[in-house]
């Protein structure tokens, strides 16, 4: 059984538990309580959550000091439901996409991983400064 729908507290903090640290290093440096910080500060999230178990979160964020939205995301452990991922991801960024415009997303470039995800499912690198690397969809 699938679902998407926002996470509760304790499935953010399995997901955040179980992710492989490169999908959690940046979310940990800069954020003290993640349920509390997208609670307080996204205008959107959800998950996905299969067979009970959450796989995926994001979240949208708007970013004062840059005037954007920006889009955090944490992809499980040994998820064994690409497609279904990758469907359902997509889809739901070209949703967002629509509904904000323009979304943008930014990386340390050692997660090559997560930057090939996120071109996958419809952003394009805009900018490249050393170490970070930044997407946008919509708007172009």
């Amino acid at each position: 059984m699938i679902e998407t729908r926002p996470l509760t507290r304790e499935e953010l903090s399995l997901i955040l538990k179980d992710a492989p640290k490169s999908e959690t290093v940046n979310l940990n440096r800069l954020v003290k309580n993640p349920f509390e910080f997208f609670k307080d500060n996204s205008v959107n999230q959800e998950g996905i959550i299969i067979n009970g178990r959450p796989i995926y979160f994001w979240a949208i964020t708007f970013n004062n000091k840059k005037n954007r939205y920006e889009i955090w995301t944490v992809v499980n452990n040994d998820v064994k439901e690409q497609f279904s991922l990758y469907k359902i991801a997509k889809k739901k960024a070209i949703e967002w996409s629509k509904k904000y415009k323009e979304i943008y997303a930014t990386m340390e470039k050692f997660n090559e991983k997560n930057i090939e995800w996120t071109k996958r499912i419809g952003f394009i690198p805009i900018q490249d400064d050393n170490n970070i690397i930044t997407l946008k969809m919509g708007g172009i």
